[in-house]
C-alpha cells in the first residue's frame, strides 16, 4: 500500500476525529447535554483515536522507517519531497488559508489528488468554521468523473459536512446516490450501511458513526 493510500486514510480517520469534536462541542453549548449523546461522542473518540493510533504506528511508522534507512544508507540518493509538506507548514503555522493556496497550487498540477481536494474542505470547515465554502469544494470536485474508490471517499467528506450543517436528509441523498451508482462493488455496500446508521440519527437524534474507507 503507497503511502499516499496511507495518508487518505489517516486523513478519514483525522476527519472523523474532527466531526466527533465538533459534535461535542455543540453539546457542550447546551444548558442540558443528551447523556445519550455524549457518551456515544466519548466512545467515538476513544475509538477513532485507537485506530489513529493503529495506522501511524502499522501503516506510517514503517514507511517513514524505512524512508530514513534509505536516506542513511544511500546518502547519495535524494529523498523525494511530499508535495503535501508546505501546506501543512503553512497550517502549522496557523496560516489556513495560505494551506489551501498550498493544495491548490498542488491540485493545479495533479487535479486527481483527491486528498488535497479533503484537506481544503477540511481547512475550510476546522480551521475558519466555513461549512459553506468546504461543502462547495466538494460539490464541485464531485462534477467530474472519478475512479470509485474516489468517488465514494469525496461524497463521504461532502456528507459529513452535511451532518455538521445539520441537514441529514442532504446526506442521506448522497449516500443513496453512492448506493445507486456504484452498485456491486464494496463501495456501494458500506453506503448502505451508512444508511443504516443515517437513518437511525434521523430518528434518534444522535449522530450518525462515519464511514470506514
Amino acid at each position: 500500500m503507497g503511502i499516499s493510500l496511507r495518508l487518505l486514510f489517516l486523513a478519514a480517520f483525522a476527519w472523523v476525529g474532527f466531526v466527533i469534536l465538533s459534535e461535542a462541542r455543540e453539546q457542550a453549548k447546551l444548558d442540558q447535554p443528551d447523556s445519550n449523546k455524549v457518551a456515544l461522542l466519548f466512545a467515538g473518540a476513544i475509538l477513532d483515536g485507537l485506530v489513529i493510533a493503529g495506522i501511524v504506528a502499522f501503516m506510517v511508522v514503517p514507511v517513514l522507517g524505512d524512508i530514513m534507512g534509505g536516506y542513511f544508507f544511500n546518502p547519495g540518493t535524494q529523498i523525494e519531497k511530499d508535495p503535501h509538506s508546505d501546506a501543512i507548514s503553512k497550517l502549522a503555522r496557523g496560516d489556513p488559508e495560505g494551506a489551501i493556496q498550498s493544495y491548490e497550487e498542488i491540485l493545479s498540477k495533479d487535479p486527481n489528488d483527491t486528498l488535497a481536494i479533503s484537506e481544503i474542505a477540511r481547512i475550510c470547515c476546522r480551521d475558519l468554521e466555513d461549512t459553506p465554502r468546504g461543502a462547495a469544494v466538494l460539490e464541485n470536485a464531485l462534477q467530474q468523473e472519478w475512479p470509485h474508490e474516489q468517488s465514494s471517499f469525496l461524497a463521504n467528506r461532502l456528507a459529513d459536512i452535511y451532518i455538521l450543517q445539520h441537514d441529514p436528509m442532504r446526506a442521506r441523498q448522497l449516500i443513496v446516490e453512492i448506493a445507486n451508482s456504484l452498485e456491486g462493488t464494496r463501495y456501494a455496500a458500506n453506503a448502505q450501511h451508512r444508511l443504516h446508521e443515517i437513518d437511525r440519527m434521523i430518528e434518534a437524534g444522535a449522530p450518525a458513526p462515519l464511514p470506514e474507507e
